[in-house]
C-alpha cells in the first residue's frame, strides 16, 4: 500500500464569482521512504499541491488517500490531528520564535501532546537537535544563529514528533549555496534513514537531491522521472 495515493485530483479557487483552476487531473503515488521533489515555475500549482498533501487545504474533486484512507472524507478536526502527528514542516522563512532558544523552538510541536512525559520530551528534543548537528547551539537564541543554522533548527523541529512525512517548501531559498548544500545533505541523510521527504523547489540543483522529480506546468504533471537519480547514483541502465 502506498503512503500517499492521489487520483484525478483537481483544485480550483472561486473569488468574486471568478473560477481559477489551479490543479487538473493529478495522479501519482508516493511510497514510504521516498524522497520526492515537486518542481515548476511560479503559478504552476506546486505550493497548492503541497498544501493539499500536508492537510492544509482540500482538493475540489478527486481522491487523496493517506495510508489507504480517503482524506477528502475527513473533518477539520481529523485533518488538524494529522498535521500535528503525521507531518513535519520546513519553510523557506524558517518560522522560528525570535529570542527563544534552539531547544525551546524544537520543543514547540510537543507543547500540546499528552503522549510524552516532560522527561521524554527532553530526550526527543535532544535527539532531534543532534540529528542536525547543533548540540553545541541548543541553548543559543534563534536570533544568534546563521541562516543555515536556523534552517537546521527548523528541520529538527519538523523531526521531533517523528512524523511519517517531512514537507520542505523551498528550504534553501534564503540560503547561500554552501548553507543550502548543508541543509540538503541533512534531508538526504534523513531520506537514507527511511524518512519520506516531499520537497517543493524551483531550483534544479536542489531538486536533484531527490530520487524522483515531479514537474508541474499550468497545474498539470508534465513529467515524473527518476532518470537524474539513476545517473547521479551511477545506476543508469
Amino acid at each position: 500500500m502506498s503512503l500517499i495515493d492521489v487520483k484525478n485530483l483537481h483544485k480550483e479557487f472561486v473569488t468574486d464569482g471568478v473560477v481559477t483552476k489551479v490543479l487538473h487531473h493529478i495522479d501519482f503515488e508516493i511510497s514510504e521512504g521516498e524522497f520526492i521533489a515537486i518542481m515548476g515555475p511560479s503559478g504552476s500549482g506546486k505550493s497548492t499541491l503541497m498544501h493539499i498533501l500536508s492537510f492544509l487545504d482540500r482538493p475540489t474533486s478527486g481522491e487523496f488517500l493517506f495510508k489507504g484512507e480517503n482524506t477528502t472524507e475527513f473533518d477539520d478536526k481529523k485533518l488538524a490531528h494529522l498535521r500535528n502527528s503525521e507531518v513535519g514542516f520546513v519553510f523557506q522563512q524558517f518560522n522560528l520564535l525570535p529570542r527563544t532558544s534552539v531547544f525551546d523552538n524544537v520543543k514547540l510541536p510537543l507543547t500540546y501532546t499528552k503522549k510524552v512525559q516532560e522527561k521524554g520530551k527532553k530526550k526527543l528534543v535532544d535527539d532531534a537537535i543532534e540529528a542536525v548537528g547543533l548540540e553545541h547551539r541548543k541553548n543559543n537564541l534563534s536570533n544568534q544563529l546563521s541562516g543555515g543554522e536556523k534552517q537546521r533548527v527548523a528541520i529538527a523541529r519538523a523531526l521531533v514528533n517523528d512524523p511519517d512525512v517531512i514537507f520542505a517548501d523551498e528550504p534553501t531559498g534564503n540560503l547561500d549555496s554552501r548553507s543550502g548544500a548543508q541543509v540538503m545533505e541533512i534531508l538526504d541523510d534523513l531520506s537514507d534513514k527511511g524518512k519520506t521527504i516531499i520537497l517543493v523547489t524551483h531550483e534544479q540543483y536542489t531538486a536533484e537531491y531527490a530520487e524522483r522529480i515531479i514537474k508541474l506546468k499550468d497545474g498539470e504533471i508534465v513529467s515524473d522521472s527518476k532518470e537524474h537519480y539513476r545517473r547521479r547514483k551511477g545506476l543508469q541502465k
